[in-house]
């Protein structure tokens, strides 16, 4: 008789974020996983999940104790901040503190596997840069931008991980911007405003991916070999084409006065591009993404042009 597969225990923190929403219903409706633990301040809805309540921006949480008691074989690192945070001391604790408490469970938990959600971002759009970049370019950041450079760190400390903890298969996924319906984030609540400032004289190339593609890589995730991979929808665009796509219009200014401007918005709560990311609009910053699809098993199903388009479309 033949033996029965082995079903996985798979963890998830951050199981209320855009990703983790989209997610956890792969999860748990895939045969090979047995049991599901999420990792959060609250339990998620609508999914049948072991809940452990963990506050990764907390100093004195404590992971390892809990990954310890569930002995999950694999977990997602998917607790980050894409969402509106207004204190970036608080975005610092859980990104760059809370992943640390996460390696330093998962190493003592003797994981199988760990995986983490990233983003091309972390390349910097800069003068210099490659036309393609590949998973193996230097993480320039962004100065200024706390933000970008607190996802930089916890890239970093994944790198130390993998070198430390060879028998666990660590596994990257660097995504282009998210898009989507149903995402709440930095990009998507700037293509959501009616009129978008640029730099004018400047109309740089872009990248970006939708939400359900995103999910369904890190479902593939599971299996897939280890390593770093660059994922995006087929195709690039420039700025000005993405804002079109996603019902809005540019308005090219002048450096000082772009800055100036989305300064004053920011002040009255209004999106813009702070005027630390203002490089991501005079700079084209285009991954290469042909090693994925042999890797993870799939091409993303949405074309560029889709991907932006759906951001008109109502939320589930």
């Amino acid at each position: 008789m033949a033996r029965a597969a082995r079903k996985l225990k798979v963890g998830v923190t951050g199981a209320n974020s855009d990703l983790g929403r989209l997610l956890l219903p792969l999860l748990a409706t895939d045969p090979r996983v047995g049991e599901l633990v999420v990792f959060d301040v609250a339990k998620p809805e609508g999914v049948k999940a072991t809940f452990r309540r963990v506050d990764l921006a907390r100093v004195d949480t404590d992971v390892g104790h809990v990954f310890e008691q569930e002995q999950p074989q694999v977990v997602y690192h998917l607790a980050f901040a894409g969402t509106r945070v207004h204190r970036a001391d608080i975005a610092h604790e859980l990104e760059v503190m809370g992943s640390m408490h996460v390696l330093a469970a998962a190493s003592k938990a003797r994981l199988e596997r760990l995986v983490l959600a990233s983003t091309t971002a972390l390349y910097g759009a800069r003068a210099q840069s490659p036309a393609l970049l590949g998973e193996e370019s230097h993480l320039a950041g962004c100065a200024g931008s706390r933000f970008i450079n607190d996802k930089v760190e916890v890239e970093r400390q994944f790198a130390a991980f993998r070198s430390a903890n060879p028998g666990i298969a660590t596994v990257v996924l660097r995504f282009a911007p998210l898009v989507g319906p149903t995402s709440d984030n930095p990009v998507t609540r700037w293509l959501r405003t009616a009129v978008i400032p640029t730099l004018l004289g400047y109309d740089p190339l872009w990248q970006a991916l939708h939400e359900n593609d995103a999910a369904e890589a890190l479902h593939r995730a599971l299996v897939c070999p280890a390593g770093v991979y660059n994922l995006a929808a087929d195709g690039v665009m420039p700025l000005s084409g993405l804002v079109r796509h996603a019902g809005g219009r540019v308005l090219p200014l002048p450096a000082p006065l772009l800055r100036a401007v989305a300064s004053a918005l920011e002040s009255v709560g209004r999106t813009s591009v702070p005027d630390a990311l203002i490089d991501y609009l005079q700079y084209s910053l285009v991954a290469d993404v042909s090693r994925t699809p042999q890797a993870l098993g799939f091409l993303p199903r949405y074309t560029m042009a889709e991907a932006v388009s759906s951001l008109h479309e109502v939320r589930a």
